[in-house]
């Protein structure tokens, strides 16, 4: 009788531990109309491809995302406004021979494609834990950009396409998937897992994300993850060096500093390796069956504030 009173007192204590840390640690937002929150987001990607030239690719890609709280209702549905500020995107390429910089000034109408993207709004609405439920006018922000004037077609078919990869709907919705996402939908819980669709290189791939609630403090409540990502079949298209078929598959770490009061983000710093395996199905100079690997490490450095 005593071991049963002693193993209830244990079970007991287990649970009303359980319950005070939980209620202590709140996993999900808690915004209010009227503030305004921002995400200073610095990418930098460094890819090495095993081609015939050992191509090259350096990319940087810096922006903020303002969001604007417009309401939420009783559903738990938050309602947001958001625009892109600072942007700057340098890319460099040599043996592809690319060599863009948004920040020089030297490209006029990438300046004016930029300067024209931030002056945009777009709408978007979560719940609680982060979970993106609907993005609107995005679309309608890129089409003002094609309408802006331009000497040479060919070049703004190309800037557009470079700014739809970096900063449309995909590459926004990857961005929101990964630093904004980040809460369990069910609690109380220390550790939980995430599906997302991710767009690597615009191919979209599928990842798993498994967080785990580290500590806490009087000020921020820790998280770190672990993601693995594989895309969800074969990716089949015409290149440079044929008709080829790729498979993509890599992991990411995070480690995220939360606002304990309002659940935004203060800090993250996550690195990701992915590889890209490329066999020619059919080519003009390279064998069929040729399988060409590529590497790519990116470093995402996320500093967050309400403003």
């Amino acid at each position: 009788m005593k071991r049963k009173h002693a193993y209830a007192a244990t079970v007991f204590s287990l649970i009303f531990a359980i319950q005070a840390f939980t209620q202590e640690t709140r996993l999900s937002y808690n915004l209010q109309p009227g503030e305004r929150y921002v995400l200073d987001v610095d990418i930098q990607q460094n890819t090495h491809s095993e081609s015939i030239n050992s191509e090259e690719i350096n990319l940087f890609n810096q922006m903020k995302l303002e969001f604007n709280i417009d309401s939420t209702d009783n559903r738990g549905l938050i309602y947001m406004t958001v625009c892109y500020r600072d942007l700057l995107l340098s890319m460099l390429a040599p043996g592809l021979a690319i060599n863009i910089n948004s920040g020089t000034g030297e490209n006029r109408m990438l300046s004016d494609m930029v300067d024209s993207l931030q002056k945009g709004t777009f709408r978007v609405v979560m719940d609680h834990s982060g979970e993106l439920k609907s993005l609107e006018g995005m679309a309608q922000l890129f089409q003002s950009l094609a309408s802006l004037p331009a000497a040479d077609t060919n070049e703004q078919q190309v800037i557009l396409k470079t700014l739809d990869e970096v900063y449309g709907q995909d590459s926004f919705k990857s961005i929101f998937s990964l630093f904004v996402s980040v809460y369990p939908v069910i609690q109380p819980i220390a550790n939980w897992t995430s599906d997302i669709t991710y767009f690597f290189n615009t191919k979209p791939v599928q990842m798993v994300n498994r967080f785990y609630l580290t500590r806490t403090t009087d000020e921020v409540v820790i998280i770190q993850g672990l993601g693995m990502l594989n895309s969800m079949g074969e990716f089949q298209e015409k290149t440079n060096m044929g008709e080829v078929k790729s498979g993509v598959s890599g992991s990411q770490t995070y480690d995220f500093q939360m606002d304990k009061e309002t659940g935004w983000l203060k800090r993250c710093v996550s690195r990701q390796r992915v590889v890209i395996e490329t066999i020619i199905i059919s080519g003009s100079y390279l064998p069929a069956g040729l399988m060409i690997p590529s590497y790519t490490e990116t470093v995402f450095e996320v500093k967050g504030a309400r403003l």
